[in-house]
């Protein structure tokens, strides 16, 4: 492939990644993929990629202007043996990054891919709290993952039973639960979405049937804790479960 062809497909190849990515920024969805505190890197990371595909369309510009220079009756030559660039399957390590998020939807984790991951209800995982702090936080306060590092770091959990929780999270159905019960949940994310997380707040109430799978819904009531999978889980005795908006950033930070 000539030299000034190559330049070509890069320049309009970061052009399409910075297109791509902002439109992500100005619909509010970079934070779907990445943690929070990785924003202002990312936004500048998009900056230089126009930065560098200015660069490359200037590059092509002079690349034309010298050829119509050293060609001034307009006759084309090849230039073999100094005129190419890589081969064009390079190329495609840029163009299906690319490809693969203009035709994939955009959606933050759900409850599919808590299917693939599985959820936790008795350990944090990752943890940037002890459950002392948690403690001075009012319970209403709180939302699932604070409960669910309490429950996991804490030995005596009778000062939290019966404390009035009021967390909202999708609705993810385990497979194992009775009728009458349902996970509320939300994804942890410590780098981006790929080492994602689920953590979940068992729920009981006789309409929990009631709700589909993947619902934002605010769930209250008192807590209570039990036992799941062999661990000690918080449940919540649900007084109230109301249909909510996703949240603007349905992801947890640990």
């Amino acid at each position: 492939m000539p030299q000034r062809l190559y330049r070509s497909f890069q320049a309009l190849l970061l052009l399409g990644l910075f297109l791509f990515l902002m439109g992500k920024v100005m619909n509010n969805q970079l934070l779907w993929y990445i943690n929070q505190r990785f924003e202002f890197l990312t936004i500048m990371g998009i900056a230089f990629l126009a930065i560098l595909a200015q660069g490359l369309f200037t590059e092509v510009q002079r690349m034309r202007e010298r050829q119509n220079a050293e060609e001034p009756d307009g006759e084309h030559h090849h230039h073999d043996g100094h005129d190419h660039a890589p081969a064009a399957g390079n190329l495609w390590i840029m163009l299906i990054p690319l490809l693969i998020g203009v035709l994939i939807p955009a959606r933050p984790l759900d409850s599919a891919a808590v299917s693939t991951k599985g959820i936790t209800t008795s350990s944090a995982l990752v943890s940037s709290q002890s459950s002392s702090q948690l403690f001075e936080t009012d319970s209403e306060q709180r939302n699932v993952l604070d409960w669910v590092q309490i429950f996991y770091f804490e030995e005596d959990l009778n000062p939290f039973i019966g404390q009035r929780a009021s967390v909202v999270g999708f609705v993810y159905r385990e497979a194992s639960l009775p009728q009458g019960q349902f996970v509320v949940s939300r994804f942890i994310l410590s780098c981006c979405a790929a080492d994602g997380y689920a953590v979940g707040m068992l729920v009981d109430s006789p309409q929990a049937d009631t709700f589909e799978e993947d619902t934002w819904v605010k769930v209250s009531g008192p807590v209570d804790v039990v036992s799941f999978n062999g661990n000690r889980s918080p449940l919540i005795h649900a007084e109230t479960i109301e249909v909510v908006p996703q949240p603007e950033q349905p992801y947890l930070y640990p």
